[in-house]
């Protein structure tokens, strides 16, 4: 294949004299207020003529500059929240998208280049200190082009609260309403590379990649081994992998199985419908495979990726990347993870009673002997 139940209330009848409904109408439009002003906030460009804004964004403004720019009034709501914004843009070749803050602490850079260099839609977000947001001030997108290239902006104001963390993680978590929680390095503005190469204990990571790559024209990696592990994991975010389609691996020219990436929540502004009415997604999703160590070997081997739909069962051993025509495909963060220890044997339980099994081979007509009954638990 190429690529909700409803449950209705009954109807509830009350009422209520005109003292209560001022009081409810007052109650209702006094929480909307307040709620208005945290809320999370999606702002569709080009601007609809009739969009309403929240009480702390002013009217956008699109200056007449050289390069496409577009300016965004923000009055911060206290002295302690932070401004998590997502973009979704579309990356132009050998340009830029510059983000900055104008308050009133001068003109701060926040992201001298928002992009990935992947040369497609794209999805990343920037997290916003508070110390950058005292006092009002304006968020500043400029593209390198005649265009500004963003299809929507998202902004949701964060607050600290106590949780519960490992003492390992050393930067502190970001969580959003929707997605899971990440690292406040991840938001930075700067391109995120790959982690470098870590070795704990008998577990060995090693990175693939350094930086976001298209990969649809068929990308081959490799990775020398010195023996071949007992057990090994690869992972790595994916952007453009169309729904319904899955990636299949191949280590050296072999077929080892396929990898569905994850769907994001279904409220992820990432989703977009096409006139068509055909459903994609803009951002990148996380996959992960556990990999047949038979297939690896000492010395060079091999990582190659395609594609199929999630209706399609044939394969072969050829090995070769087959995307689909005109289909972008990005990656990036990918790593390779490799055990060196054999899972430990399972130790009988001494308290409990042990039997023997016989040690030849059985034949048809003969059974073990059963052991005697027991009362022992």
């Amino acid at each position: 294949m190429k690529h909700f139940f409803a449950h209705r209330q009954p109807a509830c009848r009350t009422t209520l004299s005109w003292g209560w409904t001022c009081f409810l109408s007052l109650f209702l439009v006094c929480t909307l207020r307040a709620s208005d002003l945290l809320a999370p906030f999606t702002l569709e460009l080009p601007i609809p003529a009739n969009q309403a804004l929240p009480a702390w964004l002013g009217q956008p403004e699109t200056p007449a500059t050289t390069f496409a720019t577009l300016n965004l009034p923000i009055l911060s709501p206290d002295s302690t929240s932070s401004l998590l914004v997502t973009v979704y843009f579309q990356e132009k070749p050998d340009g830029f998208l510059r983000i900055s803050w104008q308050g009133t602490q001068g003109a701060q850079l926040l992201s001298d280049n928002f992009y990935e260099n992947i040369g497609m839609s794209n999805q990343r977000s920037l997290l916003i200190s508070p110390s950058t947001l005292i006092g009002d001030g304006t968020l500043t997108f400029q593209c390198g082009d005649s265009t500004l290239g963003i299809q929507r902006i998202r902004f949701e104001w964060l607050v600290n609260k106590d949780g519960l963390v490992s003492p390992d993680v050393v930067d502190y978590l970001v969580t959003p309403v929707i997605g899971a929680s990440h690292l406040s390095e991840d938001f930075n503005g700067q391109a995120n590379l790959t982690q470098p190469g870590a070795w704990q204990g008998q577990i060995v990571t090693v990175p693939m990649t350094d930086e976001a790559l298209r990969i649809e024209e068929g990308v081959e990696f490799s990775v020398d081994l010195d023996k071949v592990p007992v057990s090994a994991r690869l992972a790595f975010k994916e952007a453009g992998l169309p729904m319904g389609k899955r990636l299949v691996v191949w280590i050296n020219q072999q077929r080892a199985g396929t990898i569905t990436p994850s769907v994001p929540d279904l409220l992820d502004n990432g989703f977009v419908t096409d006139s068509d009415t055909s459903t994609s997604y803009v951002g990148w999703r996380d996959g992960s495979f556990y990999a047949p160590v038979s297939l690896l070997k000492p010395g060079v081997n091999t990582l190659l990726f395609s594609d199929e739909d999630d209706a399609d069962s044939t394969s072969d051993n050829s090995g070769a990347a087959a995307f689909g025509p005109g289909v972008p495909l990005a990656m990036k963060a990918f790593v390779l993870q490799l055990n060196y220890v054999p899972p430990a044997p399972v130790k009988a339980d001494p308290s409990l009673p042990q039997f023997s099994m016989p040690t030849g081979p059985i034949s048809p007509t003969e059974t073990p002997s059963t052991p005697p009954e027991t009362n022992t638990p």
